[in-house]
């Protein structure tokens, strides 16, 4: 075998003389490693987008859903709640159900009699009526599951958007409000999900500024139909506003929300000159306008003794005072560090100072400046703690692996991300409207609500309409209207699971375990592959990567067949030498052996070189998207479908395919050279000679 490798390294090595069969085997080698590398490039990347879809996907259905059946329905432990006074006779959700005192409410002496139509009630070995929900979550536990409930509802989404009118955060800021309105899924915020975090979008920069905007907008009238003009909070939860804000936030970067900036002129360092516009009128300087980098304007200022002196190049000067409007030509952007805050002493936004550090013309500025014609330019938001916090944020926040809904004015809501392309942001207020039915009539009903956070649905379609909140609201819309109640959507237990591929294996332990606790009829179990809204979509998806990779191996072993060519021309190269190596005793066995190592070992290379380049552009995916989105002159990619970015982790699946099927493709190749070499006569080569 050594002898045999050496005897093919020898032949594929390049050398002068055989320059023709040098350039055909680095083509074979280079033809291979373009295939190998780009089977693992669209292998990765087309196994990582599946992974990013089931991940959003699961993060907001859960992998495993447990759903009541019709017998759970209409069994005595679900119809009870209907008559009883303790339930005040309605009926329950699987929450309040789990969270229930008493499995039981009826009470002969104060409730009407049980119909005689009702199934019996179940009890357990002990006599102890049957808790059907608490006995499931009892059976999920045992199995070290994370399972929550959840409900759907529907109603009609309106919000009130209010926004500046005029320079943000200036004093001649007023505001103005506009309306939006949709039919939406309401879905209870699942806490417990482990991948939530990855599905809830970090508060931009611009909610971060809409939040200080709307930091003094009361939330009243937002329910009436014509609500009445724009009324302010009191100081007091104002205050607590800001609190909630700056306790949990860092702004790190400001910058200026308009071309004038009158805190500049105290910033501006004693005894330096700077260049600036002037327009001088009977004498005096109405304004001053300063270039951001140095050049020809028509004068100089500097400050001195807390004043500006303005000097026309004509050789006037004049005395100007800071309140003369100043203006920058372009937006003056900032480090900022807020100072010390007293709370209680806070009034309005102007009232809180930075500390800020910038540059005008080259000079370095740095002092305490106001609030005031400033809007956020970077900021960072804390949304994980260890222990509950003190005072809540304004978006959801994070306490170890269990996400939470902030604690609002009204109930906080998570959209998905779609509603910011119709200019939705955090703080934003509105309602539910639904309709409520009475002994006579449908009714409309509002809930109040305040946008916390938007959510990235993924490429499922109900996503896009699903609206995630505390379990509260869709059981108030759903009690209101009983008919609602459907078993295959309304209510039930999601589970979550760390690893997707054993959700059929956990769907069979559930379903033993229910049996075993006689529970097995009341509940049905379904994993994500069995949900009406994605089973469609998730076997197109298996169906096109199968078909990709029957693809790949066709173009494989076409890139592979240039082996074949390569080695037939060695065979014919060398046949002097075979010939002399079977006089000398070399068996044909031997013989083919070197020439199908030969492909062996080029198809070895080339997935080695194929590999690397794969890993080298996944790696540098992004600047690769980025080229093609240029040449191209938009997006490559949508991110709708794809995400920000694309995959850029080499698939363990596409890898052991290429590490396996390319070696044993390119050995195969050798076979047919090696079998031609077997059957040359070294004598009559030899005689030719």
């Amino acid at each position: 075998m050594i002898f045999e490798f050496s005897i093919a390294r020898k032949y594929l090595i390049p050398r002068k003389r055989q320059l023709s069969m040098s350039l055909i085997a680095l083509m074979s080698v280079g033809v291979i490693s373009l295939v190998v590398w780009l089977i693992l490039v669209f292998l990765s990347v087309t196994d990582g987008i599946e992974k990013n879809w089931l991940k959003k996907l699961t993060s907001l259905n859960a992998p495993i859903r447990i759903i009541p059946t019709e017998e759970y329905y209409h069994s005595y432990y679900y119809q009870v709640d209907g008559i009883s006074s303790e339930s005040d006779y309605t009926y329950k959700s699987i929450g309040e159900k789990a969270s229930a005192l008493l499995t039981d409410p009826y009470s002969p002496e104060f409730d009407q009699e049980i119909p005689k139509r009702w199934p019996e009630k179940s009890y357990n070995t002990d006599g102890t009526p049957k808790d059907l929900v608490k006995e499931t979550f009892n059976a999920l536990e045992e199995l070290k599951l994370a399972a929550q409930d959840y409900e759907v509802s529907g109603a009609i989404l309106k919000l009130r958007m209010v926004r500046p009118q005029g320079i943000p955060f200036s004093r001649t800021q007023e505001k103005g409000q506009g309306f939006l309105t949709q039919a939406s899924y309401i879905s209870t915020f699942s806490g417990k999900s482990p991948n939530l975090p990855n599905l809830i979008e970090t508060p931009r920069t611009e909610d971060l500024n809409h939040l200080f905007f709307l930091a003094d907008v009361s939330s009243s009238g937002v329910s009436e139909d014509t609500p009445e003009d724009l009324s302010e909070i009191s100081t007091h939860d104002f205050q607590q506003r800001l609190r909630r804000l700056l306790t949990h936030m860092t702004i790190e970067k400001m910058k200026t929300s308009s071309h004038r900036w009158q805190a500049l002129g105290s910033l501006l360092p004693e005894g330096v000159e700077f260049d600036a516009y002037a327009p001088v009128r009977q004498g005096v300087v109405s304004q001053l306008v300063f270039p951001i980098d140095k050049k020809e304007c028509s004068g100089k200022v500097i400050k001195k003794q807390g004043r500006l002196h303005y000097m026309d190049r004509d050789g006037s000067s004049h005395m100007i005072s800071l309140s003369v409007p100043l203006f920058v030509e372009g937006r003056v952007e900032m480090e900022t560090t807020l100072c010390p805050v007293d709370f209680e002493g806070v009034r309005a936004l102007n009232d809180l100072r930075f500390e800020v550090k910038t540059s005008l013309q080259g000079v370095p500025l740095a002092g305490q400046v106001p609030w005031d014609g400033l809007e956020i330019e970077k900021g960072s938001v804390i949304a994980h703690f260890d222990s509950p916090p003190e005072v809540s944020p304004l978006w959801p926040y994070f306490i170890g692996k269990e996400a939470f809904l902030p604690k609002t004015d009204a109930p906080a809501v998570v959209l998905p991300k779609h509603f910011q392309n119709s200019g939705v942001q955090l703080g934003d207020i509105g309602y539910f409207s639904y309709g409520a039915a009475t002994s006579s009539s449908i009714q409309e009903q509002r809930l109040p609500v305040t946008v916390c956070a938007f959510y990235d649905p993924g490429v499922m379609a109900i996503g896009a309409k699903v609206i995630l909140t505390g379990p509260e609201l869709p059981h108030a819309i759903n009690t209101a209207s009983q008919s609602m109640i459907d078993p295959n959507m309304i209510n039930g237990i999601q589970v979550y699971l760390g690893d997707l591929s054993a959700a059929k294996e956990m769907k069979e332990k559930i379903e033993d375990a229910l049996e075993a606790r006689g529970l097995n009829s009341y509940w049905k179990v379904t994993t994500f592959h069995e949900y009406d809204f994605a089973k469609d979509l998730l076997q197109q998806f298996q169906s096109d990567k199968y078909l990709f990779t029957l693809i790949g191996v066709i173009v494989l072993l076409v890139a592979c067949s240039n082996i074949i060519s390569l080695l037939v021309i060695l065979v014919n190269d060398k046949k002097r030498e075979i010939a002399i190596l079977s006089a000398m005793g070399a068996s044909k066995k031997s013989i083919a052996l070197i020439f199908t190592l030969c492909g062996g070992i080029m198809g070895t290379l080339s997935t080695l070189i194929g590999t690397v380049a794969a890993m080298f552009t996944l790696h540098n995916i992004d600047s690769v998207v980025s080229f093609l989105s240029f040449m191209q002159g938009h997006d490559a990619f949508n991110v709708v479908f794809y995400g920000k970015s694309l995959p850029s982790q080499l698939s363990n699946h596409a890898l052991i395919f290429i590490l396996i099927a390319t070696p044993i493709i390119s050995l195969l190749a050798g076979l047919v050279p090696a079998l031609k070499a077997t059957k040359l006569h070294p004598s009559q080569i030899l005689r030719s000679e």
